[in-house]
């Protein structure tokens, strides 16, 4: 695929922090180039493969997916590429600055969300004295874009969800403006106000404990109010040999839970309880009925969390389906049963694939032809331990050798 930009003439980018004469810094520089070459061919393979053909014919709904699932890299940095792939497209004297490596990666990221080919050079001229920290910022100072981004945030709420790194606890993080922030606060400061008093110091405890629990609180009211029970219900897993031992703590998705906290919300009327055998099966419906009832599905959403088809993991939209299909005997039990976006239930439906193994574990998707579906890239050679064999007789051959030489004879 070949790009007008790589051969303009005047475009000639030397890197801001090469050819003055520490020690190797030119080195790092160059080899820096190289890996922007190598990223950039990637980034024109991904323009030139990102169609709607292509993509069906590889099974996928959309480039990033693809690039996360055979490249195995980060969702996030997946979209990253094709938005950067596809922006680099259009801006040929930032994809010749990139190139050279007078910019990097992290640098062409924020310009490609602000750039456009009558306003690249300007933008470009911004990363010669700056941090890459302060770049983003200085090109909103030079578009004078700050002031309607400011205003667009004090008009929409807007909240993100994450869980920290260890998955203990859910972070939240936003801002709701006007009226609408004041009736939150309101409503949060009315339920905070009835909690009781400290049992041991008796003294309200802290007001940013007390907030933090009355919007858990609204939260589980709003969840027992709810009518639609298949979407606001928690399914708490126990296992069949801890319960028989005494042991009670449960799982709610990826979430231990122990006894303590059982009880204190086990009078909420949306919790499921749901007994596993050593094996994670759970009590299906058999044949009785191909209709999946909604505690099973719950299961079900429960166990996969989203498509189960390799890379995708959609949560929105999705269909359980039957491993075995119900009409050719298969039952309405948690280990016939899979979660399917949309997309991925056609492709099975339409173009012959199947299911093999049980879904309780990995189970496997093969292609028409017979394939099971992998990631492209080669998996990893030998285990750890034989390439430390390997590489313990090799030393030790070396050390022999050395020693023999210097053993040896004038």
């Amino acid at each position: 695929m070949s790009h007008p930009a790589d051969t303009l003439p005047g475009m000639e980018f030397t890197s801001r922090k090469a050819r003055f004469g520490r020690p190797h810094a030119d080195r790092l520089v160059d080899v820096h180039a190289d890996i922007n070459r190598s990223v950039l061919a990637l980034f024109d393979l991904v323009t030139e493969l990102d169609e709607p053909a292509t993509l069906l014919d590889n099974s996928v709904t959309d480039m990033a997916t693809w690039l996360a699932f055979d490249l195995g890299v980060e969702p996030k940095t997946a979209r990253s590429w094709v938005r950067v792939a596809h922006s680099l497209a259009e801006l040929p004297i930032t994809r010749e600055a990139f190139r050279s490596g007078a910019v990097s990666l992290d640098e062409v990221r924020i310009l490609c969300r602000y750039a456009s080919p009558d306003n690249e050079a300007a933008l470009l001229a911004l990363t010669r004295d700056r941090p890459v920290g302060e770049l983003a910022g200085a090109v909103r100072d030079y578009l004078n874009i700050e002031q309607s981004r400011s205003q667009r945030k004090r008009e929409t709420s807007w909240l993100e969800m994450r869980w920290n790194e260890d998955e203990s606890a859910l972070k939240l993080w936003g801002e709701i403006p006007g009226v609408d922030g004041l009736m939150v606060e309101t409503a949060l400061r009315r339920v905070a106000c009835q909690a009781p008093l400290d049992e041991y110091t008796g003294l309200y405890r802290d007001p940013v404990e007390r907030d933090g629990e009355a919007l858990v609180q609204i939260a589980s009211q709003a969840a027992a109010a709810d009518a639609d029970h298949d979407r606001s219900t928690l399914v708490v897993h126990f296992n069949g040999a801890d319960l028989m031992s005494g042991n009670t703590s449960g799982m709610v998705g990826s979430q231990l839970v122990d006894r303590d906290e059982l009880l204190r919300i086990a009078c909420d009327p949306r919790l499921q309880p749901a007994i596993d055998d050593p094996s994670g099966m759970t009590v299906g419906v058999g044949r009785t009925t191909r209709k999946i009832p909604a505690w099973l599905r719950r299961l079900v959403d429960g166990r996969d969390e989203g498509c189960r088809f390799p890379g995708c993991g959609r949560t929105r939209w999705t269909h359980a389906h039957h491993i075995v299909h119900w009409a050719r005997g298969g039952p309405t039990n948690l280990d016939n049963l899979v979660t399917l976006c949309g997309f991925h239930h056609r492709l099975v439906h339409r173009k012959g694939w199947e299911i093999r193994g049980n879904p309780n574990e990995s189970p496997a998707f093969i292609d028409q032809w017979g394939t099971e579906y992998r990631p492209a890239r080669s998996p990893f050679g030998s285990a750890p331990e034989g390439m430390l064999l390997d590489h313990l007789d090799y030393y030790l051959e070396y050390r022999l050798g050395r020693l023999a030489t210097a053993n040896s004879p004038p």
